[in-house]
């Protein structure tokens, strides 16, 4: 039937409905004199369950719209809204998305399709991420003067443990992830909630070796001043905070897979305080971030090296500033999360948004050692070179020929700390601890 003849047979039902209301004695008599004469459409579908009708009974006496203006009542956001909560306390959510999905085509609602954006935003982030990474590894290879350290190791792990949320993505917009709810069998709802329930446990794992991975490499240049002791205790706080949230991510409903299966009117079960939980989980990672990000900088500030020198080195150890403000967007994408009754097109933000700040944060974590690689690869390729010879001659008379001089900086613990000249344009700084005789290059 076209959308004209339901409506038209939709408002004849109300009209019934409304005329034999006043003849009967009790709702239940009223709405069974109002759906004889129309029982359904011509289609087989029910115009509205009789649930809707008992509903629409009790809220458009006070919506301001007659009950037989279908437009008004279409249009007016608080009787929806309503009226899924009136439908949702009197049968299974099942039976719900039903009626919401028949009043949805009734009303011409337009349909709405975002199930392209995660796995999109999945492909292209992690494909660069990987790209980012291979190079960081690559600087390790024999003739790089690197050897791997535990910062690669643990980087390592969190590309490892990106896959799955990325897959995830896959998976999520495959069965439904960015359609409205009521357009999806429940089956489908169930294997949303799943694999963002797995999802949300992998994205704690690989965030919290993104962190430690960061502070790792902080402390090979870091270790021999008081910044060292810092930033193990802020590897120590991560690490509780990943614990923390992952155990109440796991354990968030009881059984566990009640957080998958809580829409089926049998199965029995409780669940914390999701929403906030999230909240609070985005909101510790944010403050975690901002504290990564701040902890090298006094150091940096204070190292006696030209002001431009300084500046790059400070923007390249700040560059961590794009995780947080991933981290702030995915909050801000939370907020919808937890009002939402319609889960499946509301969570898409939130799950693109999460697999961004991992992705961000890898390139982050890799940029000094992939700086260093390519670095390297220049200035041995002979094209280059000659490019940049013309650059330093034409450039020589200002500079002067003094590159030769050491530069002295205190750092807050009272150490002594040289910046060395770099002896090729694969070294970007290098740090030289005067009472150690220990080079240290962030790379």
């Amino acid at each position: 039937m076209k959308l004209s003849g339901m409506l038209a047979a939709t408002a004849a039902a109300l009209a019934a409905f409304s005329s034999t209301a006043q003849a009967a004695t009790s709702a239940a008599e009223a709405l069974a004199m109002a759906q004889k004469p129309y029982p359904e459409c011509a289609c087989g579908i029910p115009i509205f369950s009789r649930l809707q009708l008992v509903c629409l009974t009790k809220l458009v006496p006070t919506s301001g719209c007659q009950l037989t203006d279908t437009a008004c009542l279409c249009t007016n956001e608080e009787v929806n809204a309503n009226l899924s909560v009136c439908v949702l306390q009197g049968c299974n959510y099942e039976d719900a998305l039903k009626t919401k999905n028949g009043s949805a085509t009734m009303c011409g609602l337009p349909v709405r399709d975002d199930t392209m954006k995660p796995p999109l935003v999945a492909g292209v982030g992690f494909g660069i991420a990987l790209i980012i990474y291979i190079l960081r590894m690559c600087s390790a290879l024999p003739g790089c003067n690197r050897e791997l350290s535990w910062d690669d190791w643990t980087i390592t792990a969190c590309v490892l443990l990106t896959i799955p949320p990325t897959v995830f993505a896959f998976t999520l917009s495959a069965n439904g992830l960015g359609k409205d709810i009521w357009t999806l069998p429940l089956q489908n709802v169930e294997n949303v909630l799943f694999f963002y329930f797995l999802g949300e446990l992998f994205y704690f794992l690989a965030q919290a070796m993104n962190k430690v991975s960061i502070l790792l490499f902080l402390h090979r240049i870091f270790q021999h001043n008081s910044l060292g002791k810092a930033i193990w205790v802020t590897i120590g706080l991560t690490l509780a905070y990943a614990a923390a949230f992952f155990f109440a991510t796991l354990f968030q409903c009881w059984p566990i897979n009640h957080a998958w299966l809580q829409l089926e009117s049998d199965h029995l079960g409780r669940c914390n305080n999701i929403h906030l939980q999230g909240w609070l989980s985005a909101a510790f990672n944010i403050v975690l971030d901002i504290v990564i990000l701040a902890l090298p900088l006094h150091q940096l500030y204070q190292l006696q090296m030209p002001l431009k020198k300084k500046l790059m080195v400070m923007v390249v150890f700040s560059m961590g500033i794009f995780v947080t403000l991933a981290s702030v967007i995915r909050l801000r994408t939370l907020v919808v999360f937890a009002n939402s009754t319609n889960i499946t097109y509301d969570y898409v933000d939130a799950a693109y948004w999460s697999t961004i700040e991992l992705y961000a944060g890898i390139i982050t974590a890799s940029l000094p050692a992939v700086y260093k690689f390519l670095s390297s690869a220049l200035s041995q390729n002979a094209a280059w070179s000659a490019v940049k010879s013309k650059l330093s001659g034409a450039s020589s008379g200002s500079r002067g020929t003094d590159n030769s001089h050491s530069a002295v900086a205190n750092g807050s613990s009272g150490l002594n700390r040289r910046l060395t000249p770099k002896r090729s344009e694969a070294e970007f700084v290098l740090l030289t601890d005067v009472e150690s005789g220990k080079s240290q290059r962030w790379d």
